[in-house]
């Protein structure tokens, strides 16, 4: 569905989220294989760039099979890739979706994923017709916790989830934000 000239790009004050290309496997291995994005997922840190590039390949054809669209975070500033934010598991009976959302470590504590995140919102809503987007994150990442709240989710539910990659039970907080009609 969305092919080059469809995806639709979106521009904030200082940002630019876009189609990831493979001209973002450096910046986004980078950001992959840092420790520090996967502390509280349940994922392994690329090992290379063709894993990078393997996971650029998946996203963009889930995009052009209309599975979810995964946005670049692009820093306008630098042009450099510093995240990445989705809006997945899409519900079209339900008309609701689910955030999906990551960000360098240094450019965290900017208010960056908060410009893309409320861009993402209204997008969700206004475009995509959504009526409602949740959001699971790990009790203990507290920094993506009270960026949900300023964003105005509101806490619905707690899951226990096993990790298929680590021996961890991960304790997931369900955050949920309804249009306002």
């Amino acid at each position: 569905m969305y092919n080059d000239t469809l995806f639709p790009d979106i521009e904030t004050k200082n940002l630019l989220l876009r189609r990831m290309s493979y001209n973002d496997i450096n910046d986004l291995f980078e950001m992959r294989n840092d420790p520090k994005m996967n502390e509280y997922i349940d994922t392994i840190p690329d090992a290379t760039t063709y894993e990078t590039k393997a996971y650029i390949e998946k996203m963009n054809k889930g995009i052009d099979d209309d599975k979810w669209i995964n946005w670049a975070i692009e820093y306008k500033q630098s042009n450099k890739l510093i995240g990445t934010i989705s809006i997945w598991n899409i519900n079209k009976e339900q008309e609701s979706g689910e955030l999906g959302y990551g960000i360098s470590p240094a450019y965290q504590g900017k208010g960056l994923m908060k410009e893309a995140l409320f861009s993402v919102i209204e997008y969700g809503f206004e475009v995509m017709k959504l009526r409602a987007l949740e959001a699971y994150t790990e009790e203990q990442n507290i920094n993506s916790i009270n960026l949900l709240k300023r964003c105005n989710f509101i806490e619905v539910n707690r899951v226990d989830d096993e990790g298929y990659f680590s021996n961890r039970v991960y304790h997931m907080v369900e955050y949920r934000i309804e249009k306002v009609i």
